[in-house]
């Protein structure tokens, strides 16, 4: 018995020791992220204007830029997690990184970092923190560099061009960058799970660079001089361009009846309803769902512009046959003619305008950005209309980009 007592008390012991040691290390680890905290507080060239976080480590002007995206690109995170849990949890992706680095400064190229970190935003990422890890870049890199990164998820965000303008209206001593001979690196290629490498879990790098008007590298390309052949875009909302100005049904036609009518749209958020009305129907009563906020508001406000001899647009996404019938009953109770738009639009169009309506600030959206498991749903559950369901016509609508508003609504649009 005495045996056992004294090996539990040398566990206790040992237990008590291991606990003192660890607390040191992470005293150590505090003690020097707050230390790197002040000297980010003290950086003069630390500089916050609106979404757009800049930090300054003496980098001067330059035609030659070579862009990098940071996490996955640069550095992983030591830890093994999503978000860094301090200015200290970071390795270097590749040993070569800083080699590399070294050689594009040697030659003349200027360094910049385009980083996007919306988890500022949503409370994920201490900005404090981020500054931090900055610092420790520049001092194990000894080379001048800027770093420019996207708090929000606006058109600052990668694959938006909002960085890059920021950059050369502020950053870059007034010197126009020479696109021909400037590059940009990033891990998110749109590329398919690979050897020893995840899926990407987007293409927004590569996109940025696309919009931006330089030449893109993977890291894998560009640092250890490996050979890809990217695969082609999942989606670019560019090829779409070609249709500005035609039809929406593919015919020259005049879409509001000389009759008393009401016209139910079918279509995913994004898909363009609130536009297509704003365009073609705008004397129509509009009733909507995000306006009036529920179903029995929607039926009133239709059932009184039919009494009152107006026509009117369910401006909703009236995915089924059940939400359609409450009102084809109402346009029958009424004795008026009802026809049915249905909005044939592919789902990533559908998500590329839904996300417009947080980014793009240079046009007035008719309705709010919804989450995307809200576009999944629709085209889960959605059953394309028919005459048998009361409607007199079945017009199909297809998705035609502009009218915009402005240049800045058109480039912002296309560089999504």
């Amino acid at each position: 018995m005495e045996t056992i007592g004294r090996k539990r008390k040398a566990s206790k012991e040992e237990t008590a020791t291991k606990s003192k040691r660890l607390q040191s290390i992470a005293d150590k680890e505090q003690e020097q992220e707050n230390k790197e905290i002040e000297e980010a507080k003290d950086l003069k060239e630390w500089k916050t204007d609106g979404t757009v976080l800049f930090g300054d480590f003496g980098a001067k002007g330059s035609e030659k830029i070579a862009g990098f995206d940071m996490d996955s690109t640069l550095i992983n995170t030591k830890s093994g997690a999503i978000f860094a849990k301090n200015s200290s949890d970071w390795v270097w992706w590749d040993e070569k990184v800083p080699k590399k680095l070294a050689k594009a400064h040697e030659d003349g190229f200027k360094i910049v970092i385009f980083s996007n970190q919306a988890g500022i935003e949503m409370g994920k990422v201490d900005p404090k923190t981020l500054k931090g890890k900055f610092i420790q870049l520049h001092k194990s890199l000894k080379i001048p560099f800027q770093a420019i990164c996207a708090t929000s998820k606006d058109a600052n965000r990668k694959p938006n061009t909002g960085m890059w303008k920021y950059f050369v209206d502020n950053c870059n001593d007034g010197v126009e960058p020479d696109k021909s001979q400037s590059f940009y690196c990033g891990d998110a290629a749109g590329r398919p799970k690979g050897k020893n490498r995840k899926k990407d879990f987007s293409d927004g790098d590569r996109k940025f660079a696309i919009n931006v008007g330089v030449e893109f590298y993977t890291p894998e390309m560009y640092f250890q001089n490996k050979k890809e052949k990217l695969p082609p875009l999942a989606f670019d909302i560019k090829t779409l361009k070609s249709l500005e100005g035609k039809s929406p049904t593919g015919e020259e036609e005049k879409y509001v009846s000389e009759k008393q009518e009401m016209i139910v749209l079918v279509g995913s958020p994004g898909a363009g309803k609130s536009t297509f009305w704003n365009n073609y129907l705008k004397d129509y009563v509009r009733v909507n769902n995000d306006t009036l906020k529920t179903k029995e508001k929607c039926m009133k406000v239709a059932r009184q512009a039919l009494k009152e001899g107006k026509s009117c647009v369910i401006d909703n996404t009236n995915p089924d046959p059940a939400t359609r019938a409450r009102y084809t009953s109402i346009a029958e109770e009424c004795k008026v003619p009802c026809r049915a738009f249905y909005f044939d639009i592919e789902k990533n169009v559908c998500m590329h305008n839904n996300e417009q309506r947080k980014v793009n600030s240079n046009r007035n959206h008719l309705s709010k950005k919804v989450g995307n498991v809200i576009i999944h749903t629709f085209f889960k559950k959605c059953v394309v209309p028919t005459t048998s369901e009361g409607f007199t016509e079945v017009k199909t609508i297809k998705f035609i980009p502009g009218p915009f508003e402005n240049k800045s609504d058109e480039e912002t649009y296309y560089n999504s």
